[in-house]
């Protein structure tokens, strides 16, 4: 039941927090599809090239219901963390230009490290991004305590070549959830 409820309640934020940040950004408008490739773009490329957003990664996390990898160890550690990693991402070329694209993420972090703790985790998450920088993803989470199941959404702006995302990710657990906040940097690059 506190499964379902977490659930649930994570559901609900993450819907939250897209719906009331949509109203804040206004759409982009996209330019005309054309044949031709935009100047700077070597001969061959396509414009999923230059999509690749890895890089590094900095939020926080709040543990509803605590860490259980932190008691396992004997450690007692404060519900509100520091998180800090990388984020590493291979976009699918559709062949389809603008449209949605679909990727694979792996994101790594590590939290606590404020409380003299290191909390690890891995997510494989599927995603899919709109042109727009707007993407959904889940998929599974491992951390000290198991494996759970991570939904997560967030926004990439863009500022000349600079990509800044914001992600909200919850994943419920056995006797709680884990939410967080994530953002970080990369540039626009060729592969």
């Amino acid at each position: 039941m506190c499964g379902r409820r977490s659930l649930a309640i994570g559901a609900l934020l993450l819907f939250g927090v897209a719906h009331a940040t949509r109203a804040q950004y206004p759409p982009r408008r996209l330019p005309p599809v054309s044949t031709s490739l935009p100047p700077g773009l070597p001969a061959g490329a396509t414009l999923i090239d230059d999509d690749d957003r890895s890089g590094p990664r900095v939020g926080a996390a709040y543990l509803i219901g605590g860490s259980v990898t932190a008691e396992r160890s004997g450690r007692a550690v404060s519900p509100l963390m520091s998180l800090f990693g990388w984020q590493l991402e291979h976009p699918f070329d559709t062949g389809l230009h603008p449209t949605v694209v679909p990727m694979t993420e792996l994101v790594l972090l590590a939290g606590g490290m404020e409380q003299g703790i290191v909390l690890p985790s891995v997510s494989w998450l599927l995603a899919v991004r709109k042109p727009n920088g707007w993407e959904a993803a889940i998929g599974p989470t491992l951390t000290g305590a198991g494996v759970q199941l991570a939904f997560a959404g967030g926004v990439t702006n863009t500022f000349g070549k600079l990509n800044i995302p914001v992600n909200l990710a919850v994943a419920p657990g056995r006797r709680g959830a884990s939410i967080s906040v994530t953002t970080g940097f990369n540039s626009a690059h060729s592969r």
